[in-house]
């Protein structure tokens, strides 16, 4: 598969502007999953997952378990399944191609399954998404951001569509966050749905707070200069009293601009949805990881791990990483795959041996010659 699309182009004229149809922006497309692997996936792995139901032309989320299709009949049903390529290693590899965008920013990556008569209700959603039409076509509509109240699931309609096209195989749809949508199938069909991030200032705020709280940071003292007390009125509060106030909040935040990168880094190298187990392996020893190293076996990194970094400071799954390996760091991050050879400079170096050690005992790494397939 490969992608045919000019960022620039995109990103200029599109990107939180318009909704865009880019026809066979993936050429040779190649489903990372099928219908029956979803399934299994499922219902073994017990994943998070949505059954919308048709009915008298409405969309609804049927709040039972999900036990197969047999039950479900063959019209009139989608399935939903959140961060699929978290479970499995072709949607991980398929993701990948989107790498143009960072790898904070990129949110989870869902699949949804229609039959005839299946898809999904009108609905807002406050981030962008990225909606890759797989097997079978679909036909989506998108409405106008301005024209639509945000509702719940399903209870938002918009009369005027600006975008109403039939996806097929390789067609991608971007939706800029705001924009309402809906989905409906006339065949059994197959749709991917990357989703980015977005978050409230109002709750960053808080969280960042809370964690220099816990950390024992300590703020700035405040009191209003003696010239703001000279006034007239003692019971009104100046704008130069409130100018004063968000001038300390801003010399707080440039004075804790390092705590601030820390903290953000730890946060988006975590995500929001559960990870799978690594693969069952004995607790290594830092010896025998520099032996299956130096014998070029190939490691592999957790399906939905984030590893970030910020300068030269590297976080995986919400922890720090040590300062004097960011080589090495870099190429565990960049790669999902690596081998000894590409961590030559560093096998004999005991103390990265022994980081890198605990990290493969997290179960965040796993060499292949132990590697069971934990997706079909």
């Amino acid at each position: 598969m490969h992608l045919i699309i000019n960022w620039e182009d995109f990103l200029h004229h599109h990107w939180q502007k318009v909704p865009v149809l880019l026809k066979k922006a993936i050429s040779h497309f190649i489903n990372p999953v099928s219908p029956e692997e979803l399934e299994k996936l499922v219902i073994e792995k017990a994943l998070e997952s949505q059954l919308i139901q048709r009915s008298h032309g409405k969309y609804q989320l049927m709040h039972k378990p999900f036990n197969g299709y047999a039950s479900l009949g063959q019209r009139n049903w989608s399935l939903r399944v959140e961060s699929i390529h978290h479970w499995n290693r072709a949607a991980e590899e398929f993701l990948s191609l989107f790498r143009v965008f960072p790898d904070w920013y990129t949110e989870e990556l869902t699949v949804l399954f229609s039959v005839p008569g299946g898809g999904i209700g009108p609905q807002t959603k406050p981030s962008d998404v990225l909606v890759i039409q797989g097997m079978g076509r679909s036909r989506w509509r998108v409405g106008d951001r301005l024209s639509s109240t945000v509702f719940d699931y399903g209870q938002n309609d918009f009369s005027e569509a600006i975008v109403d096209e039939e996806l097929s195989s390789g067609d991608i749809l971007y939706i800029p966050k705001g924009f309402p949508y809906e989905a409906a199938s006339t065949e059994a069909a197959m749709s991917y749905c990357l989703n980015f991030w977005t978050d409230n200032s109002l709750r960053m705020i808080r969280n960042w707070t809370e964690s220099l709280s816990d950390d024992n940071h300590r703020g700035i003292e405040y009191s209003p200069s003696p010239d703001l007390l000279l006034r007239d009125d003692p019971t009104e509060i100046l704008p130069q009293d409130i100018t004063a106030l968000q001038d300390m909040m801003s010399e707080f935040l440039i004075q804790k601009r390092e705590h601030l990168e820390n903290w953000f880094a730890q946060e988006m190298s975590q995500t929001c949805y559960e990870l799978p187990k690594a693969p069952e392996a004995e607790v290594y020893a830092p010896s025998q990881v520099q032996t299956l190293l130096q014998q070029r076996n190939s490691l592999h990194r957790l399906m939905g791990l984030r590893m970030l970094h910020i300068g030269n400071r590297y976080f995986v799954n919400g922890e720090s990483l040590a300062l004097d390996y960011a080589d090495a760091w870099n190429m565990l991050a960049r790669h999902r795959t690596i081998d000894g050879q590409m961590l030559i400079k560093f096998i004999n170096d005991t103390d990265f041996i022994s980081e890198l050690t605990l990290l493969i005992n997290q179960g965040y790494w796993y060499f292949s010659s132990i590697k069971k397939d934990r997706c079909h």
